[in-house]
C-alpha cells in the first residue's frame, strides 16, 4: 500500500532524539524519512536539552543546543526542536523519554490540530519510543517505534529501570519494529507479548557501490598500495576497538605494509591512540576522525577490508555498506551479521578474540574476492522497499487503532 491520489497521506510524526549531523552516521536516519516521504507526509520531532546559560558558556556541545533554533531543515524535512529538561546523570537516561514528551507535547498536540500527526513513530525504543508512546496518549494518536541497535542491546537491558520502561514502551506501542531479527528476538525476552516486525534499513547503493582502489586512495590524499583494514563508527565502548587494536598489531607483525584505519570520532580517541603505541603499531594506526558521507564510502573502496568487533549490534549498516562497496568484512558473529558475511563474503569471529580476529583478518587479506559476488549480497535492501514496508507497518498502526 503507498499513499497515492485515492487516499489521503498518512501524515507521519517522526520523534528522535538523534541530531543530523551532515558527515554522521545519523544521515541514515534522514534517508529513513526522506524516503517515506514519497509515501507519506512526514515531519520530525526532535527535542533538544533545555540549557543553563552557564553550562552553554562551558561546554561547546551545550552551546549547540542552546543555539539551536525552534524550527530546521533538513533534506526538504521540517524539523521541530522543543526544549526539553535533560539531568546530566546516569540514572536519568532511561527517564529522557518522559522528559521529551512533557517538552514536546505542545508542538505535536498543534501538529494533531493541524492534520499533520495521523501516527507518531519514535526512531528507537528508549528514549524516542518511550516519547512518542506518551505523546501518543497525549495528543490522541497511535504510536509507533523502531528497535535499532544498542537501545535495545544497552539502554533497554543495563539497568532495572531502562528494562520496566522499554517493556512497558513496548506493551503500550501500537506498533513495534526493529531492524533485525536478532533484535526482535531480544525484544521478546524484554517484553515477551513483543511481536516486533523486522523493518531492514536500506541501502544507499547509489553512493556505496564498487570502484577503483586507486583513485579512492588519491581522492583521500592516501599515498602507497598498502593494505588497508578499515573500522567506520563510533570511537566507544562496545564496539570491540581494543580487541581490533591488538588484532591488528598481530596482522602487522608478518605484514610490514598494512596500516589500520578508524574513520570516526568519540570518547576512546586518545586511549586507542595509546594502545595502539604499546603494541608497537602507533604509527601503523591512523584515526581519521569523523568525515563527510560520501567519504565514508571512498574510505571503503580506499581499504581492503572492513573491520567490526562490536560486542553487540542489530544490523550495522557499515557491514552492507562495505559488501555494497565490494569489499569483503571480518565481523564478530552479532545480530544479524551472519545472515550476509558467509564465507564467501568474509569470516566471523567469537566476541573478544583478538587471536580469532587477527587469523580472520590475514586469511581476508591473503585471499581474493570478487566485488560484483560481494555487492550482490546486498543489492536487494534499498531504500525504497524499506520506505514500502515502513508506509504499510504505520498504515497498519493507524488502522489498528480505530478500529480499538
Amino acid at each position: 500500500m503507498t499513499g497515492g491520489s485515492a487516499e489521503r497521506r498518512l501524515a507521519v510524526t517522526v520523534v528522535t532524539s538523534a541530531l543530523p549531523r551532515a558527515g554522521g552516521a545519523d544521515m541514515v536516519h534522514v534517508r529513513r524519512w526522506r524516503e517515506l516521504a514519497r509515501h507519506a507526509s512526514v515531519v520530525v520531532v526532535m527535542p533538544v536539552p533545555w540549557t543553563p546559560p552557564g553550562l552553554a558558556r562551558r561546554s561547546p556541545r551545550w552551546a549547540a543546543y542552546s543555539q539551536m533554533p525552534a524550527t530546521t531543515e533538513v533534506d526538504g524535512l521540517t524539523v521541530h526542536h522543543p526544549r526539553y529538561v535533560q539531568l546530566p546523570l546516569a540514572a536519568f537516561a532511561p527517564w529522557a523519554g518522559a522528559s521529551m514528551a512533557l517538552g514536546a507535547r505542545g508542538v505535536v498536540r498543534a501538529l494533531r490540530r493541524a492534520g499533520a500527526c495521523d501516527v507518531l513513530f519514535g526512531q528507537s525504543i528508549l528514549p524516542d519510543g518511550l516519547a512518542a508512546v506518551l505523546l501518543g496518549r497525549f495528543a490522541g494518536a497511535p504510536a509507533a517505534c523502531l528497535g535499532r541497535g544498542s537501545d535495545v542491546n544497552v539502554t533497554s537491558r543495563q539497568t532495572a529501570a531502562g528494562r520496566r520502561l522499554a517493556a512497558w514502551t513496548v506493551r503500550h506501542a501500537d506498533a513495534v519494529a526493529v531492524v533485525a531479527h536478532d533484535l526482535a528476538a531480544t525484544l521478546a525476552d524484554i517484553a515477551r507479548s513483543a511481536r516486533p516486525q523486522v523493518l531492514y534499513n536500506g541501502i544507499d547503493l547509489e553512493r556505496f557501490s564498487p570502484g577503483d582502489r586507486a583513485a579512492a586512495r588519491r581522492e583521500l590524499g592516501i599515498a602507497g598500495e598498502h593494505p588497508i583494514v578499515l573500522f567506520v563508527g563510533r570511537v566507544a565502548g562496545g564496539k570491540g576497538l581494543g580487541d581490533l587494536v591488538e588484532a591488528f598489531a598481530q596482522v602487522a607483525r608478518t605484514r610490514p605494509a598494512v596500516r589500520l584505519a578508524l574513520v570516526g570520532d568519540g570518547p576512546l580517541r586518545q586511549e586507542l591512540s595509546d594502545r595502539a603505541a604499546r603494541a608497537g603499531v602507533g604509527g601503523r594506526v591512523d584515526l581519521v576522525g569523523e568525515v563527510p558521507y560520501d567519504d565514508v564510502a571512498r574510505w571503503m573502496r580506499a581499504a581492503d577490508v572492513l573491520a567490526l568487533a562490536s560486542e553487540n549490534e542489530g544490523f550495522p549498516n557499515v557491514v552492507r555498506e562495505a559488501l555494497a562497496c565490494g569489499r569483503p568484512v571480518v565481523s564478530t558473529a552479532v545480530g544479524d551479521v551472519p545472515r550476509i558475511v558467509t564465507p564467501d563474503a568474509g569470516r566471523l569471529v567469537p566476541v573478544g578474540s583478538p587471536t580469532a580476529l587477527a587469523e580472520a583478518l590475514g586469511a581476508v587479506l591473503d585471499g581474493s574476492w570478487n566485488p560484483g559476488h560481494l555487492r550482490g549480497k546486498v543489492e536487494h535492501m534499498t531504500w525504497a522497499a524499506n520506505a514500502d514496508a515502513t508506509y504499510r507497518f504505520l498504515h497498519a498502526a493507524v488502522e489498528r487503532k480505530r478500529a480499538a
